[in-house]
């Protein structure tokens, strides 16, 4: 089955589930509501890849990344804030798979918790930067059923998350970039504009927004007199921005 016609069939589900929520939110004027609502992530429902990919390369002067993935509920918002229950899935790996990540290469909220009165909120995960990320590595959660919450939907309970940090010349970086913009890539030349710039996705900016911000790094490379650096030998040798 294709991945359109699996997220096709998840909104069915999700949809055929709706009357009974409805259900138990009009009985709820009869007699106390408890434990009718459901969680799910909501990033999956809305069609987006069941696989959130992340790369420590495209946040160069950062060790830590926060993931935010959608969460949204079924059923009665509630009064409170809702504990819920967050699981890790560590996977049976064959070889040649990713293989799980480790517990220092992440952190998740202590006691996660769905804001009171609030359809959907959000999940924040942090990645943390260490030297073994060399790979892919995959961090897998899942949404179990607790006093507040019956469970989840199938096939929106579960996400996750593939990240690494190996070292490679963003995608972005094309031959466009290389001509009008920035000049030849280098790790350098790569590593000193984030910074200065603050930009990691340089490709999502309009034309006018690109020539500006190479522009702003232009100068500020002249007035600094940085250098680039050969990423092979390591030779370093004056920084060149073909913008004008």
């Amino acid at each position: 089955i294709s991945k359109r016609c699996k997220i096709m069939m998840r909104k069915y589900i999700l949809l055929a589930l709706l009357p009974l929520c409805l259900w138990a939110c009009s009985e709820d004027e009869i007699k106390p509501y408890h434990g009718e609502q459901y969680l799910y992530f909501n990033h999956l429902k809305d069609g987006e890849e069941e696989e959130i990919s992340v790369s420590f390369n495209n946040y160069p002067t950062s060790d830590e990344v926060v993931v935010k993935i959608g969460l949204a509920l079924i059923g009665k918002p509630f009064e409170k804030d809702a504990p819920y229950k967050l699981v890790v899935v560590n996977e049976e790996v064959k070889e040649g798979e990713t293989p799980n990540a480790l517990p220092e290469n992440y952190r998740l909220p202590e006691s996660p918790l769905f804001k009171a009165g609030m359809p959907k909120d959000t999940l924040e995960v942090v990645l943390v930067k260490t030297d073994n990320l060399k790979e892919d590595v995959k961090l897998c959660l899942r949404l179990e059923s607790n006093e507040n919450f019956a469970g989840s939907m199938p096939g929106f309970d579960q996400i996750t998350i593939v990240f690494n940090n190996v070292i490679s010349k963003p995608m972005w970086w094309n031959s466009e970039v290389t001509k009008l913009f920035l000049g030849t890539y280098s790790r350098k030349k790569y590593v000193e504009f984030v910074t200065f710039s603050g930009i990691s996705n340089f490709g999502a900016l309009s034309t006018a927004e690109k020539r500006q911000a190479s522009l702003e790094f232009k100068y500020y490379v002249a007035e600094n007199n940085i250098m680039d650096k050969d990423d092979k030998t390591g030779q370093e040798f004056p920084m060149e921005i073909p913008v004008d």
